[in-house]
């Protein structure tokens, strides 16, 4: 009787040894893809098709982007989140928004900051710890600086989510908190990224034992994957285990959106002011891209036939659309056709307030700005100098920073805008 007695715990200690109820299989598995923001738009070795490859090796059943949730479907931001957004739609998987940031402008502080003794003091401070650090500088003799890497835009998804950049990010964060802090010198590194490890949680309580990838910019992956391997409930992978990708198909909503920006099946259209987000983020880099609404001359041709390809099929959709009329008289100044271009927005004159609330400050500010354009091009000095004070009296009236107001009014209430001279 004594011997069964005894063989009854050693049966369980035998299944509970061969079959553990935490095994590496029935853990959540979580794969951490740092990403390089805008700048897939021209890496030949990160693109944004290879978004969608490694969302195709891995397979996850839940997607995490660096979306904010009160943008989420609602505007447009990185662009690879959103592809990777609209693929998890279209693939029925769960996509969950999971950045977050703090209240108020840390780049402004920071260029204001920069400009103090308080900084250059600080700043030598770095500099000595970097030079004291060996794994900083052993990745800079291998590979230069950061900045340089950056620059030249050459660096494949590999580099980005391997050991030796990521290390080299954790070590330069953890000397600049010991200088700066978590404030804005930092942009709340410590905060912001652990205000995103609540969001990213919560997609991990909803779908666990399952596959859930987390996609945000290269700089915050060395601190999930950190965070995420201490925990024993979960299985963090290293990216090389879904290596070689193999090209996946993109369906034509993806397509649209990689080749023309056109984020279909991204939005919730179940109102007009998302189809107005939807087409004026296609407009963007064709028209509005960095130094187009300041000189105009720099956009080329090509783009403004596209941009009106663009504005047609937005008239199709939704033709009453004062944000459309906005962008029809800025092609139609960009055609020198600038009677007709004054005519278009003379129409919208009143109804300003129906743009969408996040994207006032742009068309309110630029709409008297380029009327003020128009009328400089045609000769009519007193009305341009009236848009252009209509223009200043906006910028108050919307509490834009003064610095950048004046970067769009600039000095023409006092000099005539001439296109022909930029």
């Amino acid at each position: 009787m004594k011997q069964k007695k005894l063989l009854i715990p050693i049966l369980l200690i035998l299944t509970i040894s061969l079959f553990p109820c935490n095994s590496e299989k029935d853990k959540t598995q979580i794969l951490v893809i740092g990403t390089i923001h805008g700048n897939h738009e021209k890496n030949l070795n990160y693109t944004y098709q290879d978004i969608v490859n490694i969302l195709g090796a891995y397979n996850p059943e839940a997607i995490c982007v660096e979306i904010p949730p009160s943008y989420f479907r609602k505007r447009s931001y990185l662009k690879e989140m959103m592809i990777a957004s609209i693929y998890g739609f279209e693939n029925n998987k769960k996509v969950y928004p999971i950045d977050w940031w703090s209240s108020g402008n840390d780049r402004s502080k920071q260029l204001e900051f920069r400009k103090t003794e308080e900084y250059k003091i600080k700043e030598k401070q770095v500099s000595k710890m970097v030079k004291a650090n060996t794994i900083m500088q052993n990745f800079k003799i291998k590979y230069g600086s950061l900045n340089s890497i950056w620059r030249k835009n050459e660096k494949g998804y590999s580099f980005f989510n391997g050991k030796e950049y990521n290390d080299y990010v954790r070590e330069m964060y953890g000397i600049s908190m010991a200088v700066y802090g978590d404030g804005f010198m930092n942009l709340h590194y410590e905060t912001r990224n652990g205000k995103m490890m609540e969001l990213i949680d919560s997609a991990i309580v909803e779908n666990k034992g399952k596959r859930i990838i987390i996609l945000a910019g290269a700089e915050h992956k060395h601190y999930f994957d950190i965070a995420l391997s201490k925990r024993e409930d979960l299985n963090v992978l290293d990216f090389k285990e879904i290596l070689p990708l193999k090209e996946s198909q993109t369906s034509k909503n993806l397509t649209e959106f990689i080749e023309k920006n056109l984020a279909k099946g991204y939005y919730d259209v179940s109102d007009s002011s998302s189809i107005d987000i939807m087409y004026h983020g296609a407009l963007i880099p064709l028209i509005h891209g960095l130094g187009m609404d300041d000189d105009p001359n720099i956009i080329p041709i090509e783009n403004i036939g596209k941009a009106k390809s663009v504005i047609a099929e937005w008239t199709s959709y939704n033709p009453n659309s004062v944000y459309l009329q906005f962008e029809k008289g800025w092609i139609e100044f960009l055609e020198k056709d600038y009677n007709t271009a004054i005519s278009t927005l003379q129409t919208i004159s009143n109804r300003l307030d129906e743009i969408p609330q996040n994207e006032q400050w742009f068309v309110k500010t630029f709409y008297y700005r380029n009327l003020g354009f128009c009328y400089d091009m045609i000769g009519q000095r007193e009305k341009a100098i009236q848009s252009y004070e209509q223009c200043k009296d906006m910028c108050n009236e919307l509490n834009i920073n003064k610095n950048y107001a004046k970067t769009i009014y600039k000095n023409y209430d006092k000099e005539p805008y001439n296109r022909e001279n930029k």
